[in-house]
């Protein structure tokens, strides 16, 4: 194993490689990139939200699964009173909510590759489960593949944790136990982004006028150069009046930068939108970046895409995750994020399904009145036929009545 030794401690370069890139990876801009400053890019921040929020947004359960003996057919159901549907979905700790517990894990997750958080178990049960921050911790494989978990605490001081002991979830990743930090592969692409924001902002701190050279064809004293710059600069820097300058005596002023749009600043600042978002796995549109193509029915696709394609690979690892380190594959148990309301159509869309699931044309019906209340997010009513299925035969014609008995229906 390669790396440095002393007094006894030996430093892998896989170790200085994380610190390293906590406090940046560097870029041919120049920019320094880390997981801090690159959410100083607004593409970075608002990618990292959109997925973060996404998830949070979905209610989380824990499902009970049965399987029918009978028809071999899995039935579900929310267990709301075992504590880690409690833990998960209600009061995963004392300073957060579901919501924000679950945006916070896969937002770190999101721009650092991966994110933990320490179990807090007593009797089995997990009763709370307490975040780290990106930079505070790292893993390591030991020699019989188990995961070791030091994290460094505010006071200087820190403590180890093997993999039972964390809610551990991560991105992409190429050994198999680290996740794979987006920011350090998109890291050229957010440094460009720094950089052409840092050149478009000193361009209108200098109140959008080029810099130059003003030059003589006699030479000037040093007092009378030091002067002329002076005047110039009171005149048309960036707090001057602007306006036609008027130069005599032979004097030129030559432009030494070029403007934004000879340089097509702003079609590059766009580019890198949609690079970033090809790092963080998330169309432009979702990062606020118009698309002068997209209709509105051709966006509604978008935002279909997004969940499954953007928010489906999250999904299924906060899950998997959890049923692995929240309830250790317990039988017959298992964690769910309801994507259901992300997926609705519009109204009209919404109508029709839930025309049809009631029995809507003669076909047998797949979900009750109730089902479909509370699917809407109505409370149910008393009415008996309300918890039953229609075989369809109520939405069928006379005609259609006769046909289905063997029977002629009357004839007018």
């Amino acid at each position: 194993m390669f790396g440095l030794r002393k007094k006894g401690v030996t430093v892998t370069l896989d170790q200085l490689a994380r610190v390293a890139g906590w406090i940046g990876w560097g870029t041919y801009s120049g920019a320094s990139v880390s997981v801090q400053s690159s959410l100083d890019v607004p593409a970075v921040f608002c990618a990292a939200r959109v997925i973060a929020e996404g998830i949070a947004q979905m209610p989380v359960r824990v499902m009970s699964v049965e399987i029918d003996q009978a028809t071999d057919l899995e039935r579900r159901r929310v267990s709301r009173d075992h504590w880690a549907h409690r833990l998960l979905a209600v009061h995963p700790n004392g300073w957060q909510t579901s919501y924000e517990f679950r945006e916070g894990m896969v937002f770190c997750a999101a721009l650092a590759g991966s994110a933990i958080a320490i179990k807090n178990e007593i009797g089995g049960e997990v009763r709370e489960l307490l975040p780290v921050p990106p930079g505070s911790w790292s893993v390591e494989q030991l020699r019989d593949f188990s995961l070791r978990i030091r994290v460094d605490y505010a006071d200087k001081t820190h403590g180890y944790f093997d993999a039972s002991q964390v809610l551990y979830l991560r991105g992409p990743s190429l050994d198999g136990y680290q996740g794979l930090p987006a920011v350090r592969q998109a890291r050229e692409a957010i440094g460009l982004s720094k950089a052409l924001e840092k050149q478009q902002a000193k361009l209108a701190g200098a109140g959008g006028k080029p810099s130059g050279v003003l030059s003589f064809v006699q030479k000037l004293a040093p007092e009378t150069a030091e002067k002329l710059r002076e005047t110039w600069q009171a005149k048309f820097g960036p707090d001057g009046d602007g306006g036609i300058a008027i130069l005599d005596g032979d004097a030129k002023f030559q432009p030494m930068t070029m403007s934004g749009v000879d340089a097509e600043t702003m079609d590059s600042r766009r580019f890198q939108i949609e690079e970033i978002g090809r790092a963080m796995r998330v169309m432009p549109i979702m990062m606020m970046q118009s698309d002068k193509a997209a209709t509105f029915a051709s966006a509604e696709q978008m935002f279909r895409n997004h969940v499954i394609h953007t928010l489906g690979p999250w999904m299924e690892r906060f899950e998997q995750a959890c049923a692995r380190d929240i309830l250790d594959h317990a039988p017959g148990l298992l964690v769910d994020l309801d994507e259901r309301n992300m997926m609705r159509g519009d109204f009209k869309d919404q109508a029709e399904n839930h025309a049809k699931a009631l029995g809507s044309g003669g076909a047998p019906a797949w979900m009750t009145q109730n089902e479909v209340r509370a699917e809407l997010g109505m409370n149910p009513i008393d009415d008996p036929l309300a918890d039953t299925l229609s075989r369809g035969s109520m939405n069928k014609t006379p005609a259609q009545e006769g046909s289905a008995s063997g029977t002629q229906a009357p004839v007018a």
